[in-house]
């Protein structure tokens, strides 16, 4: 089997609910898909988000990656070697990670499909359900976000949110002051700085914030190494490194000997695919760290789902991002607290050409 083809898509679709963080609002989110096909009439999917304009390579800037450097590498290639498609890859263009996961993704899905196996499968074996979600209210009023959270608590059950601090001290403190005074005590949170904070404001921000109790766990508040391991020695609640894993294997190891962190988050396209996750999460177990896998939507979904399912030490939950539409043939979302693996071969899930088309039109 030959890889004969190698196409690509931006596709932007809209958040049901506007994204408040540190950086900024998102409204939208930006991805682009590839599709990957072969001699043998196998095509894989994949998909990978643009980090634009908040630090990373836009939409455009991927799919040139793919079409025009990354595509002419791969072509005549086996799909199987997915490692010898890495080492192409990043002789390619070193630096095009994101536009390596989508391609890593549909290598996985041709040779899923080709050998009729799920992902998980290919990837050791399912010791895991999939993965693990927790429920999220965009930062607001605590008025309104303690409605949320009741209304999400009676539909779906869910006790663990996630929501955004990184703002400033004093109106961090006294918005969680509020909330808590609003919901009940079997609500936990994961508060994410989104290295909004420097380190002297995290000290007074997380220790109080702390005090208050309810917080499960602090995600990424400060940028650099040194100070989340002050901070992980400091507090008594876990603390979780999302943008420090930014240099897949090798952030990991760095993590690990910082004693920065007790969890890492997974945004697999950050690494390059799932390839490099395995990596990872190898070096993780070994230092005795655990992982959630952020399973975003659709394709990315589909294999961080399988990556999950693969990985003992995936324990810890992660939001599944609330779309208005989908690029799939058949919607795919979490089953109650769990988004599990599709079962079918490959990555499991499918395009619908009409939708992929209706997106691409709108660029």
């Amino acid at each position: 089997m030959k890889i004969t083809n190698i196409s690509s898509t931006i596709v932007r679709i809209s958040r049901s609910r506007d994204l408040a963080t540190a950086y900024g609002v998102s409204t939208s989110t930006n991805t682009v898909v590839a599709q990957v096909r072969t001699d043998d009439g196998v095509t894989g999917i994949g998909q990978t988000v643009s980090p634009g304009a908040w630090g990373g390579d836009t939409v455009e800037t991927i799919k040139h990656h793919i079409d025009d450097l990354l595509a002419p590498a791969l072509l005549g290639a086996d799909p199987f070697n997915i490692e010898g498609a890495h080492q192409r890859m990043f002789q390619a263009h070193r630096a095009a990670v994101n536009a390596r996961t989508a391609l890593d993704f549909a290598l996985w899905d041709i040779k899923g499909k080709a050998l009729g196996l799920p992902v998980s499968q290919l990837l050791g074996g399912a010791c895991m359900p999939g993965a693990v979600c927790h429920g999220f209210v965009e930062r607001e009023e605590p008025k309104a976000m303690a409605a949320r959270i009741q209304e999400m608590t009676a539909k779906d059950g869910w006790t663990w949110f996630k929501t955004k601090i990184g703002f400033t001290v004093d109106e961090d403190i006294a918005w969680y002051s509020q909330l808590r005074d609003l919901v009940g005590d079997e609500i936990r949170f994961q508060l994410d700085g989104n290295t909004g904070y420097t380190l002297g404001d995290a000290v007074q921000a997380l220790t109080q914030l702390e005090r208050q109790g309810g917080v499960a766990l602090f995600e990424q508040p400060v940028r650099y190494l040194d100070e989340m391991a002050h901070l992980a020695a400091r507090l008594e609640t876990p603390m979780q490194a999302d943008e420090s894993t930014g240099g897949g294997p090798r952030s990991v190891y760095e993590i690990a000997r910082e004693r920065a962190a007790h969890v890492l988050h997974y945004k697999i396209h950050r690494y390059g695919g799932l390839l490099p996750c395995q990596r990872m999460s190898a070096i993780a177990e070994a230092a005795g760290l655990e992982i959630s896998v952020a399973p975003y939507f659709d394709i990315i979904a589909a294999a961080a789902a399988h990556l999950a399912a693969a990985t003992p030490i995936a324990k810890w939950p992660a939001g599944f991002s609330d779309m208005t539409d989908t690029i799939l043939a058949e919607p795919y979302q979490p089953n109650g607290q769990i988004l599990p693996p599709p079962p079918g071969p490959g990555l499991g899930v499918a395009i619908d050409e009409d939708k992929l088309a209706y997106y691409a039109a709108l660029q």
